[in-house]
């Protein structure tokens, strides 16, 4: 982007300097989707040279040209926007600060480090084919049908008949903003009905919704050959939730004591779009530090904003004073601004995952593949996880994913279907059993920068259960929700696009009780012996709060 912005000021201007060259061979691929450099972002400076070698240090920037605003309305810092369960689990001080807290990665970090601008039609349809045929498995199980109950919609045919596959627009040209129901299609795979498409008649079907590359399953008939009437929406099923013995549980228990787990989870961006200013992220660094104490922080991206770039060069951002001539890319700036903040974090771990628009990661594409701790100068104490993640946190199951599903997914509705459109789409979330069920994504906007590549949509599958705590970042208004048992959080972003507060959640979960847990029966290893199990119930005994910044 910068390269092609230069060459455009160039063209516009001759008389201007024409002495402006990337020394970098990599700098000007690190803005597409195929760089691996993690070292190769450079960008100028105001006089349009090249920012020489770092040096790793502490420094703060001086922004006299450009403050940062507060809103007049503005909510005063530390002040809670909302809760949940705030009676029910009483708020509590941290005595033991060096609990032994247990995390487990339920995720194969090598996969996701494939290579990207390397899409391949023949992967992208079997990935597409097989997730229909895996629901299609599912689904027989779930209702006792037989596979010569299943057949090609496309077809005509007087006799009912069951079939899975994806919802599509009636044009692949399409924005999902123009969907309805009149215009919805129904994609087969190629082994049940060769990936051909027929349209939908939804006349019978009510309290539902669809969207694009939704996957479902009907009962039905085509009569006309042109129409296939949908007589049952089959609902697929939840997936269920992990379980551990009591001994397992006692064991969790007694790492907590009679502490609550305190977790915080913060998103980016922590600079507003017209500076890089990191105030507002140092201060709640230091207000975590001194009053919270958390046994783990998660911070998700973006951490230095790709769209914040354009503006930055355009307003002179490094007019500000500051002696920035021993910096030569991004990188650099991330290890000198952001991490001495990030290594100031005092708890047991901290969880880093990525973002589509983080400058300092060389993989964009979604999935995505994590931070290279070293690289970025971190303490071993942060994890770096790729984007989606699945992850443990003692008893407590964790699914993250800072692609913005609440804002992409635009569904349709049917009569008498869920009102409240975040819960519809947490809903289709977790029947999905995936964190961004939308294929194809929408057109993006000129404020955001998403890549989906989809032969690669597996990664973004949930396991064999469901997490109980699921966090979805988005720019819709931060929320706590209960859906399906599942804890949903959104923290909104720890500064606004115009450098004012945002906010973050704090989540506190009383330590295990088996007494106030659900006891299931379960196989154990040999599957001949039941024993009891339970359930980790976290949507039960977990307070959340959401502050502002």
């Amino acid at each position: 982007y910068i390269q092609d912005r230069l060459t455009l000021e160039n063209a516009e201007a001759p008389s201007s300097k024409q002495n402006l060259k990337l020394n970098n061979k990599h700098s000007a691929s690190r803005f597409k989707s195929g760089a691996s450099n993690s070292n190769s972002n450079s960008f100028l400076d105001a006089n349009d040279s090249l920012i020489g070698s770092h040096q790793t240090k502490k420094r703060k920037l001086n922004f006299s040209s450009s403050p940062v605003k507060e809103s007049q309305n503005q909510v005063e810092s530390n002040q809670i926007l909302e809760s949940v369960h705030a009676e029910a689990v009483p708020d509590k001080e941290t005595t033991v600060s060096n609990k032994n807290i247990k995390i487990i990665a339920n995720f194969n970090p090598k996969k996701y480090k494939y290579r990207t601008m390397n899409l391949k039609l023949l992967e992208i349809a079997d990935y597409l084919d097989e997730k229909i045929d895996d629901v299609s498995q599912i689904v027989a199980d779930r209702y006792n049908l037989e596979d010569t109950q299943f057949a090609d919609p496309t077809r005509q045919s007087q006799s009912e008949i069951y079939t899975v596959g994806r919802i599509v627009p009636d044009s692949p040209l399409a924005s999902t903003s123009e969907l309805n129901l009149e215009s919805l299609f129904l994609e087969t795979s190629r082994s049940n009905g060769f990936g051909c498409r027929v349209h939908l008649d939804l006349s019978n079907v009510s309290k539902a919704s669809f969207f694009s590359g939704q996957i479902v399953a009907f009962r039905g008939i085509n009569a006309t050959g042109d129409t296939f009437k949908v007589i049952e929406n089959l609902k697929i099923p939840y997936l269920g939730s992990i379980s551990y013995t009591s001994e397992e549980i006692q064991n969790f228990a007694d790492i907590i004591g009679d502490d609550n787990l305190k977790v915080v989870v913060a998103s980016g961006p922590y600079h507003s779009k017209k500076s890089l200013d990191f105030t507002h992220l140092e201060n709640f660094v230091n207000h975590i530090n001194t009053v919270i104490k958390p046994d783990v922080v998660i911070m998700l991206g973006p951490f230095i904003d790709i769209q914040a770039v354009p503006n930055i060069l355009s307003n002179s951002f490094f007019n500000t004073g500051e002696d920035i001539d021993d910096l030569k890319s991004l990188d650099d700036l991330f290890v000198s601004f952001v991490s001495p903040i990030l290594s100031d974090i005092k708890c047991q771990r901290v969880i880093l995952l990525p973002h589509g628009s983080d400058v300092t990661n060389p993989h964009t594409p979604y999935p995505q593949a994590p931070f290279n701790r070293k690289s970025l100068s971190l303490p071993k104490t942060f994890k770096c996880f790729p984007n989606p993640s699945l992850f443990n946190i003692n008893e407590l199951s964790f699914g993250v994913s800072t692609a913005d599903i609440l804002r992409d997914l635009k569904d349709v509705t049917t009569k008498d279907a869920n009102s409240n459109r975040i819960e519809r789409i947490v809903e289709h979330v977790i029947q999905q059993r995936q964190f961004y069920p939308v294929n194809p994504p929408p057109d993006a906007p000129d404020d955001r920068s998403f890549q989906l590549d989809t032969s690669y949509l597996g990664l973004s599958e949930f396991n064999d259960e469901m997490p109980d705590i699921l966090i979805l970042p988005s720019v819709v208004k931060s929320f706590i929700k209960v859906v399906k048992n599942v804890m949903v959080i959104n923290p909104g972003s720890v500064v606004r696009p115009d450098g004012s507060r945002g906010s973050y959640a704090l989540m506190q979960v009383k330590c295990p009780d088996i007494s106030d847990m659900n006891k299931i029966a379960g196989n154990t290893e040999d599957e001949e012996e039941v024993t009891e199990v339970y359930l980790a119930t976290a949507w039960k005994r977990a307070r959340v709060d959401i502050f502002s910044t």
